[in-house]
């Protein structure tokens, strides 16, 4: 196999048990709800006509007795606000803020949610993708996560509404990187947070200074937990999937665009200019192409160390479908999940070079 096949089934296998260990770190969200008095809902909404009822909806059958649900439409050119108002119509929780869009300097999803929160003085304030679902008891199971680990920020991610490609080809090579370069716990580097659902005590989110202080992150929910966890609050990530669903990566064309979207937007944490984020995104993808490949090929000529690089990339990705509630025999295929990543990541690279990645018809980079 030769010193470099042992090095890269030795890596495989790091990488693997980092990740098993992570997802033990992962605490699942309490069974049991709590009423921790009135709750603000924030939903940012750009073109989302056909997400923002199931979202509505969802949050309006909510088991929780004092939510404020505020939509934010962010300069929508479809019926994403028509929907809204009937909904408000129908529910006086429900209230619609029109925006214009963001000024200079600041990313779109950031400025909406900073319009959401204007004059909102409950003591909590739970932020929203609008392509997602809550079961009944979201809110008040967020809330006993809260409690119960004496937090003052819990994320959580939502499963897939449907399964697909992406999740077995895509989001599993991901989430190994959201916990190698950030910590479910906030205790060091980036603290983790996914912005599909993120809750968050008032006064923290006051004294981080609110989305205005991290006004042109495109990577929003990493940056804004980092912010929260920096100005002395405490950070959790946890699983609530079975209390929330995407429909945003319910294909795998979406789930690409998404995770391409991502890749590009969150180098802005750390590459300055196209020619930096280029060079990361690329030699990512190489590294990962690479990292599915050689496995496979020394395996399939005989090599014990490249059979075992290929087991422990499958059992990384076997504990992930499984928290995911996805087909975990699709494990088998880790090694091409890498390879299918890294070919995103390329793409990810010459978008970010030419400057073309763009989302819902704005700059991916600004």
């Amino acid at each position: 196999m030769g010193k470099w096949g042992v090095l890269g089934a030795t890596v495989a296998l790091a990488r693997a048990a980092v990740t098993i260990k992570v997802w033990q770190e992962v605490e699942r969200l309490p069974a049991a709800q709590v009423d921790a008095g009135p709750v603000t809902v924030v939903v940012p909404a750009r073109d989302e006509e056909r997400a923002i009822d199931r979202c509505l909806n969802g949050l309006r059958k909510q088991d929780y007795a004092d939510l404020r649900i505020v939509v934010v439409d962010d300069a929508s050119t479809d019926r994403t606000a028509d929907i809204v108002r009937r909904h408000a119509a129908e529910d006086p929780r429900v209230r619609l803020v029109s925006s214009s869009g963001p000024p200079s300097g600041w990313a779109g999803k950031v400025h909406a949610l900073h319009v959401g929160t204007a004059d909102v003085d409950t003591d909590w304030l739970l932020f929203m993708d609008a392509d997602t679902e809550a079961a009944p008891d979201l809110v008040g199971r967020l809330l006993a996560g809260a409690r119960r680990d004496d937090l003052d920020l819990v994320s959580t991610s939502g499963r897939a509404a449907r399964p697909n490609a992406g999740w077995w080809l895509l989001l599993p090579p991901v989430n190994q990187l959201l916990f190698e370069t950030t910590t479910v716990d906030g205790r060091r580097g980036m603290a983790l947070a996914v912005g599909h659902c993120i809750l968050v005590r008032r006064t923290a989110y006051e004294r981080a200074g609110g989305w205005a202080a991290i006004a042109g992150s495109r990577a929003d929910d990493v940056g804004f937990a980092t912010l929260v966890r920096d100005t002395g609050g405490r950070t959790r990530y946890v699983d609530g999937a079975d209390s929330l669903t995407t429909t945003g990566l319910d294909t795998f064309g979406a789930t690409w665009a998404s995770m391409r979207k991502s890749m590009v937007a969150g180098t802005s944490l750390y590459a300055k200019g196209p020619a930096s984020a280029f060079l990361s995104l690329g030699s990512t993808g190489l590294a990962h192409i690479a990292y599915g490949v050689v496995p496979v090929v020394t395996a399939l000529r005989g090599s014990k160390l490249g059979l075992l690089a290929w087991v422990g990339q499958s059992l990384a990705e076997w504990i992930f479908l499984r928290r995911s509630r996805q087909r975990q025999s699709a494990a088998v295929l880790a090694p091409l999940a890498y390879v299918t990543f890294g070919a995103m990541s390329l793409e990810a690279a010459w978008q970010a070079l030419r400057g073309t990645t763009r989302w819902k018809g704005r700059d991916v980079r600004g």
